[in-house]
């Protein structure tokens, strides 16, 4: 539509550590014809696109344009504002591709959880002077902090949905710190952007981190989202291997009786004995999954790298 276009003098930058941190160039430009009331123009030709790189600072694409109309005989002249941002990259991870978008958030928050005193800071385990369980078992304040990473593409991105709700079945490191398998939950939400030309898609993701340590044999914890059960019923397996409610002897009257509440059992379907230590089941409550690195990877700016 336009028959003219020229850079006007009076640009505006920024400067931070990183060199040139954004920039506005404006530009004339002369239409053929006055624009209709309602007939706003998002592109024009002769003046940079949305999305394209500054020529001398790749490190700053075009984000958007401010577009402002004349009044009077100038009806047909717009100035229109190209305003450049920096732009950070990442690397998917998938097949070796590089994928370029705007990280708008990363980082963890403070969270806590709270989980119950099972031993001390020496390991010493938490027992009252019989050597058995607190009917009330202590519960203290342990780190339990979600690292979140915003990030908005130009095309849908793929396979995100295989992570969510699923743990990390590898060994994750986010910010130098290493994190165990199975001890980061992840969920990720897709959302279309309306309005910009830019960017059309943001992905939120979420990783809640769990240290949950439980006894599951002297020399084993569970560290992770996984579940610990005592082995404990009213039922046990008796020679034949049928299940039968376990009778015990009455300290008072010396008689067999079936007991009021679940017993200990061996992790075999037997009684345990009185001496025995308890037997933990650990369940995997979680799939696992392999997370892409772009979910929790660091951004770099581009400028970083010229």
């Amino acid at each position: 539509m336009a028959n003219q276009v020229r850079q006007r003098a009076g640009r505006k930058y920024s400067v931070d550590a990183g060199g040139i941190g954004s920039l506005k160039k404006d530009f004339l430009v002369i239409q053929d014809a006055v624009m209709s009331p309602d007939g706003e123009v998002a592109s024009f030709s002769g003046v940079p696109a949305i999305g394209s790189a500054h020529p001398l600072f790749p490190g700053l694409v075009v984000a958007s344009y401010d577009v402002q109309e004349g009044e009077g005989k100038d009806k047909q002249t717009l100035v229109v504002t190209v305003n450049y941002e920096p732009v950070t990259t990442e690397t998917t991870g998938e097949e070796g591709s590089e994928v370029t978008c705007c990280v708008d958030e990363w980082g963890w928050d403070d969270g806590t959880d709270e989980k119950e005193l099972v031993a001390g800071v020496d390991g010493t385990d938490v027992l009252n002077s019989a050597g058995d369980p607190f009917d009330s078992v202590p519960k203290i304040l342990a780190p339990a902090p979600v690292f979140t990473k915003v990030m908005r593409f130009k095309e849908r991105q793929t396979g995100w949905s295989a992570s969510n709700c699923k743990v990390n079945a590898a060994q994750v490191t986010i910010g130098g710190v290493a994190y165990p398998i199975g001890s980061l939950l992840c969920t990720v939400a897709e959302k279309r952007i309306i309005g910009d030309k830019n960017w059309k898609y943001q992905y939120t993701v979420h990783l809640r981190y769990k240290s949950n340590p439980v006894k599951i044999a002297a020399a084993q914890t569970a560290t992770d989202w996984d579940v610990a059960v005592v082995d404990a019923g009213m039922r046990a397996l008796d020679e034949m291997g049928d299940k039968k409610l376990i009778r015990v002897v009455d300290k008072e009257t010396g008689k067999l009786c079936t007991v009021t509440s679940a017993a200990l059992l061996d992790g075999t379907g037997h009684k345990l004995d009185d001496d025995g230590d308890p037997y933990v089941f650990r369940f995997q409550a979680y799939e696992r999954a392999s997370f892409p690195a772009w979910f929790y990877s660091e951004p770099t700016p581009i400028e970083e790298g010229l």
